[in-house]
Parts: structure tokens; sequence; C-alpha cells
């Protein structure tokens, strides 16, 4: 079990800063969920090294970051999106 302790604000260490690489792939993420109009679905297909579930999960955390809910599922490793 995780051992739990409470700091002072000031000894807590400042927040790491995104990258520009983090920041890019957010960015790219929150336009796919964009260009998804009410009744359309979008579809993302992983490439070499991704996996769909990592995709999955950035197409919703993109969406909640614009305000918006994301519905996700994969079929044969494609992922597939609509957005409310």
């Amino acid at each position: 079990m995780a051992e739990f302790s409470v700091i002072k604000d000031s000894e807590a260490p400042r927040p790491a800063r995104q990258t520009g690489r983090l920041a890019a792939r957010m960015r790219e993420y929150e336009k796919y969920v964009e260009q998804v109009p009410q009744g359309k679905a979008g579809k993302l297909v992983p490439a070499r090294g991704e996996t769909p579930r990592a995709i999955a999960m950035r197409i919703s955390r993109a969406a909640r970051r614009l305000g918006k809910h994301a519905n996700t599922w994969v079929v044969d490793g494609v992922v597939y999106f609509t957005v409310a």
C-alpha cells in the first residue's frame, strides 16, 4: 500500500512542464475531436508501436480538454469514436 503524508506546500516540488512533443500530440488529438461532426464517427488506425487503448485514451482526454465527451470503441485493432 502507498505511504501517505502531508507536507507544506512550499516543500512540494513544482509540476513539470509539458514538453513540446507532448503539447503537439495533445493538439493533434484535439484536432481529430474537432473534425468529427455530430452524426459522424472518427476512425484511427494505430501506427506501428501504438496500441488502440492508448489512442482511445488520447481521444477521450482531448475531448475532455475541449469540454466535450467522446465515446470510443475498438474493433479489430482500429479505434472508432463519436463526439457529443
